[in-house]
């Protein structure tokens, strides 16, 4: 069962897998930013990684994925997260309109008025059954 704290917003699941990167390859994570605007590295991996970056499943499977010596690109690291668990759908709370309490009145009236019109409607063909000879009766 999934809860609220497996999803984070973007720029959290950013900065998490890159702190863990950074503490699992040290230098060798930072040294591949070198000369590199981190606007710029932010910007290519939350487009790489995409929806990813907000479910916090998908970037640990990702993160156990990761292998030895060198760290994994953007494109690498999505490939992992690819492969890892499905990004559920989050429940979105359905709101339904209640009638206000002016058309619940109306309604109840505009049905009154309707089954008092059918009643008559049936007294009526009740009526005019009792007044027409049967069509047995004029064999």
């Amino acid at each position: 069962m999934d809860n609220d704290q497996d999803f984070c917003d973007p720029d959290s699941g950013f900065d998490y897998i890159f702190s863990v990167m950074n503490a699992i390859y040290g230098s060798r994570f930072e040294s591949n930013w070198q000369n590199v605007d981190p606007l710029i590295v932010r910007q290519v991996w939350k487009e790489q990684l995409g929806r990813f970056l907000t479910y916090r499943p998908s970037l640990d499977y990702a993160i156990s994925r990761l292998k030895g010596e060198f760290p994994p690109s953007a494109i690498t690291f999505r490939e992992y997260c690819n492969a890892g668990p499905q990004i559920p759908v989050k429940q979105v709370p359905v709101i339904e309109r209640q009638p206000t309490l002016h058309e619940q009145i109306e309604g109840a009236r505009v049905k009154a008025e309707a089954l008092a019109k059918l009643e008559q409607l049936k007294r009526d063909i009740k009526a005019k059954n009792e007044l027409s000879p049967s069509s047995s009766d004029t064999d």
